[in-house]
């Protein structure tokens, strides 16, 4: 790879950087306080490459103490995977981590904030609480505030990944949690219940996409502990369909 090829590709990489912050689809792979340092590494390979380009167009340098041309390094074949993630980025537009990528996810074992067991839920008729945040209520306290009134979450459907306790319907409602990039995600998920029928009908997503709801309802008092793998139970009382939410992911 020559030096000018070396330049076009860092001015690739950085303008790909730019791009995506720019547009926003860096929120399918890291958290939003990444925007800045990835800004900023776009805008810096950038700058380096145009500033290299530049004085290697005015001239090649002085050559070195033993005589030897500096002007002519070249980069390894190993430098030529840098093309790989720029294509993907430029061509393929990664999704953001779905339904698909709950192979091997259990239920988040350990719930990163645990909620203190007396902590009272947000006003409201039946607030709107993250899947996280429930799943950390029931591991702090499995017949805590959060099991006395009806809580709406939202999130795809997906097959339940053990076996459903009694009453479940062999769906689960979930989310994926990242704690600093889509490389260090976990599930986190509840069992639905539906005494009344409500979801009749309503199935994982297919080749088309996940499939993403609101539900408003109660969890089952005594559900969520590490015996049934932190994996609380809602009773459905009602649900709409939603459009992917922005972000994807839960912090």
């Amino acid at each position: 790879m020559t030096r000018d090829t070396q330049h076009v590709l860092l001015v690739l990489v950085g303008g790909v950087l730019i791009k995506i912050v720019l547009d926003g689809s860096y929120l399918r792979y890291v958290r939003s306080w990444s925007a800045t340092p990835v800004l900023v590494a776009g805008v810096v390979l950038v700058t380096v490459a145009l500033v290299a380009l530049v004085r290697d167009l005015r001239g090649p340098p002085p050559s070195g103490d033993h005589g030897h041309d500096l002007s002519h390094g070249r980069a390894g074949p190993a430098a030529w995977l840098l093309v790989l993630p720029v294509l993907a980025l430029l061509l393929v537009v990664p999704p953001a981590l779905g339904s698909g990528a709950l192979a091997g996810f259990g239920a988040r074992a350990a719930p990163a904030v645990v909620t203190p067991a007396d902590d009272p839920l947000p006003p409201g008729e039946a607030p709107a609480l993250g899947l996280l945040d429930v799943v950390s209520r029931t591991a702090a306290n499995p017949h805590g505030p959060v099991t006395e009134r009806d809580i709406t979450v939202a999130g795809f459907v997906a097959p339940s990944a053990a076996t459903p306790p009694a009453g479940a319907t062999g769906l689960d409602l979930a989310r994926l949690v990242i704690s600093c990039c889509a490389a260090d995600a976990s599930a986190v998920r509840l069992h639905l219940a539906d005494p009344t029928g409500r979801l009749s009908g309503v199935t994982p997503g297919g080749a088309e996409g996940d499939r993403w709801i609101t539900i408003r309802g109660r969890i089952v008092g005594g559900t969520g502990t590490a015996a049934d793998g932190h994996v609380p139970t809602l009773s459905v009382t009602t649900w709409w369909p939603i459009a992917t939410p922005d972000p994807v992911y839960e912090y």
